[in-house]
């Protein structure tokens, strides 16, 4: 049995179920580990989106001799010594979930298609809407490469279908509470619109117009939560009332990259042609799941929502065998 000493840096988890649900999912795959001989020995460090505190937290998971190092990065960029000086010392290093875009070092990313998120919510969108239905779109963390690679895919949808996007520029942070304010802000402001697509966060946007007794916007979406799924079949329980997006962003991504990880420590090499996105080494795994309104009565929805707590989010993670089967040599 191989023993194998697993960091994993983390730009937050308290207060974020997203997170706390990522780490929970790293912690199985290591456990599931034991079936190919190897010991997988779990730590986690958290930076609270502190860029000088995850550099100091990194170096110091170099020093201790850790043999995986599994980065959700803060920043896209300003990583390049600390990597390599990881990967001289003979360091699997990973960059999981958010994007590491630096040229200059040769580094692995694996993340969820954030892209295709987007552009899928605002293409359906735009299908159910029509050109010309005027929208608020709410961002999430601006500075963010996950929030920038979705926006990108939303603001292409929206040119395709013609949606347009009114008031300002608004960004939610992942958090629930901020995604509440900033609706209920725009709910009183008296903005005529007809539906709102947020990255992420939507539980929230509905929270916003029940506080406020409005009705409900024509289309909200996207968001993979147990919470969401019950409130949309609870709206359209009689009736169509509102579209929307259930679409999912897995907090297994974490645990899909540590087994990129593990099969790069049994000496297996990637199979050529395998980047995604070839210049910042990056792999972007497929969204699995995708409901709309049109799956409002299908059971594989509703067997799924039900069998969901509020909280959970949606979420699987490749095996070390299936990594190995699709990715590597």
């Amino acid at each position: 049995m191989k023993v194998v000493k697993l960091a994993s840096h983390n730009a937050i988890i308290e207060g974020n179920p997203y997170r706390v649900r990522y780490e929970a999912d790293i912690q199985e795959a290591a456990k599931a580990a034991i079936s190919h001989g190897l010991d997988v020995k779990y730590a986690s460090f958290v930076s609270n989106w502190d860029a000088a505190t995850e550099s100091q937290q990194i170096e110091n998971s170099i020093n201790e001799g850790y043999d995986v190092i599994l980065v959700n990065p803060v920043s896209p960029t300003g990583l390049d010594p600390i990597i390599e000086k990881a990967q001289k010392a003979g360091i699997v290093y990973i960059n999981a979930d958010c994007e590491y875009t630096s040229t200059d070092v040769n580094v692995l990313n694996v993340s969820t298609d954030q892209y295709y998120l987007g552009y899928t919510t605002g293409t359906y969108a735009g299908e159910v809407l029509g050109a010309g239905t005027k929208i608020i779109m709410i961002a999430a963390l601006d500075g963010n490469q996950a929030n920038a690679d979705r926006q990108a895919g939303f603001e292409k949808a929206f040119e395709e279908k013609g949606l347009v996007v009114v008031g300002g520029q608004y960004n939610h942070d992942w958090d629930a509470v901020k995604a509440q304010q900033i609706m209920t802000e725009i709910l009183n402001s008296g903005l005529e619109f007809d539906a709102v697509l947020t990255s992420q966060c939507a539980e929230a946007i509905l929270a916003a117009y029940d506080a406020a007794g409005k009705p409900y916007p024509k289309f909200v979406g996207f968001n993979d939560t147990g919470e969401f799924m019950h409130r949309v079949i609870k709206i359209n329980e009689n009736e169509r009332k509102m579209d929307f997006m259930v679409l999912s962003n897995p907090p297994g991504v974490g645990a899909s990259a540590l087994n990129f990880g593990l099969n790069m420590l049994l000496g297996k090499e990637l199979k050529d042609n395998v980047y995604t996105v070839p210049e910042i080494h990056a792999i972007r795994l497929p969204s699995k799941v995708n409901f709309t309104y049109d799956d409002i009565k299908n059971d594989e929805f509703l067997n799924l929502a039900n069998s969901m707590e509020p909280g959970d989010a949606i979420t699987y993670w490749l095996t070390i065998d299936e990594v190995a089967q699709a990715y590597f040599k």
